[in-house]
């Protein structure tokens, strides 16, 4: 005699379905606490080199990562991970890149929620490039935070046009504390010294 079926289910503490505003997403199917793994960045993955040619190529997807500085984690995109998760100008969990690369919690996530992190991409003469559909109370309009050739040359002057580019820095510099995303001061430094190169 057959032995009885056993409904399957699953034990993975979030689901990857279709989101309304941005395609697929992560959604938390428990509780979550600060400091909790939500899930893996990229269960299936590959590491490059961050100097090998495929790894720049690859950052053309947006959904590489930077490990500890000198290899790119390349997801494998039919195999779900924290790769799917939304940007969101007022993030419940944040990305750490060490090791295999992992989604954290930051605040208390219910189950049921979209899982979301924050992009922090800095562009160099691309304002617009990136508008954000995040729907957060305080969305900032665009993903991305742009630095410009002017930028570069005007931050260190003495202009009234100096002291705006300095005021729109502070404050974006404010907003990253407030979210705990100090990690992208180091991205924004490193794009100002490439622009003032360029204009030397």
């Amino acid at each position: 005699m057959p032995k009885p079926h056993k409904p399957k289910f699953s034990l993975a503490p979030v689901e990857f379905r279709e989101r309304s505003l941005a395609g697929r997403g992560v959604f938390a199917k428990r509780r979550f606490q600060p400091g909790d793994v939500i899930t893996p960045y990229a269960p299936k993955q590959r590491r490059l080199d961050i100097d090998d040619p495929e790894a720049t190529l690859a950052a053309e997807s947006k959904l590489t990562l930077v490990s500890e500085k000198w290899t790119v984690i390349v997801p494998d995109t039919s195999v779900p991970g924290g790769w799917l998760c939304n940007h969101s100008c007022n993030p419940n969990a944040a990305i750490f890149s060490d090791r295999e690369g992992r989604i954290q919690c930051r605040r208390p996530i219910s189950p049921g929620e979209e899982v979301t992190i924050f992009y922090g991409w800095v562009t160099r003469n691309e304002p617009e490039r990136d508008p954000c559909r995040c729907g957060s109370r305080h969305c900032r309009g665009f993903i991305n935070f742009d630095l410009s050739d002017q930028d570069a040359a005007l931050v260190d002057g003495d202009s009234s046009a100096s002291a705006a580019v300095r005021a729109r820095l502070e404050e974006y510099v404010a907003f990253l504390h407030s979210i705990g995303q100090e990690q992208v001061l180091d991205t924004i430094q490193r794009t100002l010294v490439t622009l003032r190169a360029k204009q030397r």
